[in-house]
């Protein structure tokens, strides 16, 4: 900027004042509008990962362990935009207005939420999540009981092998 330039502002800045709020010491003006941090409800999530293929910067993944499905969330990747709350199918992440979180430990930063799986009644492969598979047992009752229970491979290898006998 040329000195000239920067001399015409001081008398419009002078004039105007502070613009700016004294952080930490005042609280900032947080509006309606304002997103924060989300809040997952483990109760209602069904550990879907619909939440997951939306998150830009991958802040919420979904992570397998031995006996369970994790829904991990790192609020340190996290923009803030509340894409995964418009995409949950059962409305159990929420956009608040909390955005004051640093901390001096990681752990402080990730949230989990633990879901219980299903386990393939063939192969004995952890396929999906209790509640999920519950959650679409109710809505979809076209589909075999017998199959349900089964993970992808087996269940598309099962419906095969009746196809082919019907022949």
């Amino acid at each position: 900027m040329s000195t000239v330039k920067f001399l015409k502002v001081i008398p419009i800045a002078l004039k105007k004042g502070t613009a700016t709020v004294k952080y930490p010491y005042e609280k900032p003006l947080i509006t309606e509008s304002f997103r924060g941090a989300i809040s997952v409800d483990p109760v209602k999530c069904i550990g879907c990962g619909a939440c997951t293929r939306i998150c830009p910067p991958k802040a919420l993944t979904l992570v397998n362990e031995e006996n369970s499905v994790v829904l991990r969330y790192f609020i340190g990747r996290c923009i803030f935009c509340g894409m995964c709350a418009e995409v949950c199918p059962e409305k159990a992440i929420s956009v608040t207005r909390e955005f004051e979180l640093a901390s001096t430990k990681i752990d402080d930063l990730r949230e989990d939420v633990v879901h219980d799986t299903i386990t393939c009644r063939k192969c004995g492969k952890k396929f999906t999540t209790k509640k999920l598979y519950v959650r679409v047992v109710e809505s979809i009752n076209v589909l075999s009981s017998e199959i349900m229970d089964l993970c992808p491979d087996c269940r598309r290898i099962e419906t095969l092998s009746k196809a082919t006998l019907a022949r």
